[in-house]
């Protein structure tokens, strides 16, 4: 009888702890990267964005330095090989970012953008989408694909 009531109790026990052991727990949430880390890296992909971008804009061959081996572009849908290689640049001027979003992940990054180009003439100027697709390099990080959109005017 012994034996009974001892496989009784900690039968008892194993069913009394049961929903503990299958209750759901919430991850930690995951803490702000710190300055030294993600956010640097991120913010050192965007400026190779934003420096390609005025490079480009200015028709200034230092502007390949930042692409890395094999790079390509499509601008409005059709694969770009001389310059400008991005939408809404129509030859030579400044170019400038209006906003930027992106994010790092691993040994890539993005970056989607919102850029004005404005010619040599004040009747000339653009503005366009684009979205870089990075790759760390041992050089930093270098661009690898451009996707980019010219802007209509009213949106």
């Amino acid at each position: 009888m012994r034996r009974s009531a001892g496989v009784r109790l900690a039968a008892a026990l194993l069913w009394a702890a049961a929903p503990a052991c299958t209750r759901q727990v919430a991850p930690p949430a995951p803490e702000p990267a710190p300055m030294g880390g993600m956010a640097v890296e991120t913010a050192a992909a965007r400026d190779v964005v934003g420096a390609f971008i005025a490079a480009e804009a200015r028709g200034d061959e230092a502007a390949d330095t930042l692409l890395a081996p094999g790079a390509d572009f499509v601008a409005t849908g059709i694969v770009r090989t001389n310059r400008p290689r991005l939408a809404a640049m129509i030859g030579r001027g400044d170019g400038t970012i209006e906003e930027a979003r992106s994010e790092t992940s691993g040994s890539f990054a993005w970056v989607a953008v919102v850029y004005r180009w404005v010619g040599r003439t004040p009747d000339t100027e653009g503005r366009a989408r684009a979205t870089f697709i990075l790759e760390r390099t041992l050089a930093g990080w270098r661009i690898k694909h451009t996707h980019s959109s010219a802007v209509a005017r009213w949106e």
